[in-house]
């Protein structure tokens, strides 16, 4: 959580104004990087996804960091890249989404509040993304001529094989992984539904964050202040798998 267009929007956002090392790396596996931003949802619905998600983030990127220095994977490392701009993004609209979820989305103008799925507020909140923030015709654009290479899907699935499926305690093949991986691809959310409930919090009514403490922050505000944490975290990691740097773990 959320879905497609958010972690697109967000993880293309942090490559605009990156270092030189980074900028390398995500130049040369465009689609590397990419296929990362979208985090599990290439699994979704499967053990794999879960366990993924319930996996301790400090062993994952520890891990995964340490592996990467040892084989000098650059196609892995921005795909890493990429998962962690998912992950930066997610710590703090996955706890957003949830407390809606549970209390109910506002309608617009002090409008009283309607219960609404988590799967209804993440389509909410990525009609307003292409809406207000890419274009219906950039994210056409990214479905239609979304394709991984080959050698790319075959590198990121030698990670999975060598490291993150023992780090989930789960063992998915390395075929069925590769099916997953290739079969991801976006789906247009459909524009219904943007005027009458405030998916994006524009109108900043209180909601609880995953350290417990209440903030009033609308999605738009959230994209705007993680910018620099998240850019933190990929230099950080940058950091870890080029010179073997262990792992900040307070930051993670």
């Amino acid at each position: 959580m959320p879905r497609h267009f958010a972690h697109y929007y967000f993880s293309n956002r942090l490559t605009q104004d990156t270092s030189y090392a980074l900028s390398a790396v995500i130049k040369l596996y465009p689609d590397a990087y990419l296929l990362g931003s979208f985090g599990t949802e290439c699994f979704t619905g499967s053990e794999h996804d879960e366990r993924l998600r319930s996996a301790d983030p400090v062993q994952i990127f520890g891990v995964t960091a340490r592996h990467i220095f040892r084989n000098g994977s650059k196609c892995q490392l921005s795909y890493m890249l990429g998962y962690l701009s998912h992950y930066a993004l997610d710590r703090v609209l996955v706890p957003y989404v949830s407390y809606f979820a549970a209390n109910g989305v506002a309608g617009y103008f002090g409008g009283e509040a309607e219960t609404q799925s988590v799967r209804d507020i993440e389509i909410g909140i990525d009609r307003h993304i292409v809406r207000d923030y890419l274009g219906q015709e950039k994210a056409l654009e990214l479905v239609d001529r979304l394709t991984i290479r080959k050698p790319v899907l075959e590198e990121v699935c030698k990670l999975y094989v060598d490291v993150l499926n023992d780090l989930a305690d789960v063992c998915m093949s390395y075929r069925k992984t590769y099916a997953l991986l290739e079969s991801v691809k976006p789906d247009i959310p459909l524009s219904e539904g943007l005027g009458r409930l405030d998916y994006m919090n524009r109108e900043n009514r209180e909601w609880k964050t995953a350290s417990g403490e209440m903030t009033n922050l609308s999605v738009d505000e959230v994209l705007k202040e993680q910018y620099e944490i998240a850019y933190d975290l990929l230099e950080e990691y940058m950091g870890m798998a080029r010179s073997n740097k262990s792992i900040v773990e307070e930051k993670f």
